[in-house]
C-alpha cells in the first residue's frame, strides 16, 4: 500500500491540470528502442520530457548501477560530478551533482533527495527525486537547479529483462534560451538511458544482454 500510494502521488503531481494544462505529449525522437516526449508545461519555457528504454538485464543489476551514486558520472547525461551528501535511511538519500554543457550554456549543480518505493507484489521500484536547492552553499561560477519533479521507474519483465522509465521537469535556473534548453530536454533522457544501457549490457544494441 505504501508504494502505491506513492507511485499514485507522483502520477498526480506530473498529470495534474494545473502542472501539465492537457498538453498532450509529443514524440521527439525514437531511436535505439529509446522513444522520447515532451510537452508544454504552464508557466514555464522548459519541456518536460519522458522516455522508456527495455534492457536486456535483470532489475537486481539495474537497481544496483542506479543507486551507485559514483557511477552515475559514467550514465547520467553531462554529468561530471556525483557525491553522496547523506544517507538518511535505506530509501532515502541526498546526492549533489555537477553537470557541464557546451558554451554558452554555464555548468548547473543540483542537490536532491532520492527517495525509494517498493511494490512486493510485482517487483516494480520507483524513485521519486525532490530538489533541495539550499542544502548546500552555491558554488561561484555554478548555477544552483531550483526545482526538479522525476521520477523513474523499473519494471521487472520476463526472460530477465528490465523496462527503466524516466520522467523529469526541471527548472535549470539563470538564463538559457528555451532553444538550447529544450533541445537539451531531448538529448538528456535518451543518452542517458542509452548509456545505462550500455554499461550494464556492455552495447547499445536493442537486443543486447547484460554482462557476466
Amino acid at each position: 500500500m505504501k508504494f502505491l500510494a506513492s507511485l499514485l502521488l507522483l502520477l498526480a503531481i506530473f498529470s495534474s491540470p494545473s502542472y501539465c494544462e492537457d498538453n498532450p505529449w509529443q514524440l521527439n525522437q525514437n531511436k535505439l528502442g529509446i522513444p522520447v516526449y515532451t510537452r508544454k508545461i504552464a508557466g514555464s519555457p522548459i519541456l518536460e520530457y519522458k522516455a522508456s528504454i527495455t534492457i536486456n538485464a535483470p532489475i537486481e543489476a539495474a537497481l544496483k548501477l542506479f543507486e551507485d551514486e559514483a557511477q552515475i558520472p559514467r550514465w547520467y547525461f553531462q554529468c561530471v560530478h556525483s557525491q553522496l551528501l547523506k544517507n538518511e535511511d535505506p530509501d532515502h538519500k541526498v546526492i549533489y551533482l555537477v553537470l557541464h554543457f557546451p558554451w554558452p550554456v554555464a555548468a548547473r549543480d543540483f542537490i536532491f533527495r532520492r527517495s525509494r518505493s517498493d511494490d512486493p507484489k510485482t517487483g516494480i521500484v520507483s524513485y521519486s527525486l525532490t530538489a533541495l536547492p539550499d542544502k548546500l552553499p552555491q558554488v561561484k561560477g555554478i548555477i544552483r537547479v531550483q526545482s526538479i519533479k522525476s521520477i523513474w521507474i523499473f519494471t521487472p519483465l520476463p526472460h530477465n529483462q528490465t523496462e527503466v522509465f524516466f520522467q523529469q521537469h526541471t527548472d535549470p535556473g539563470g538564463s538559457i534560451p528555451p532553444a538550447i534548453i529544450n533541445k537539451i530536454c531531448i538529448e538528456t533522457p535518451y543518452y542517458s538511458l542509452m548509456n545505462f544501457r550500455r554499461l550494464l549490457t556492455g552495447s547499445n544494441s536493442e537486443n543486447s544482454s547484460a554482462k557476466n
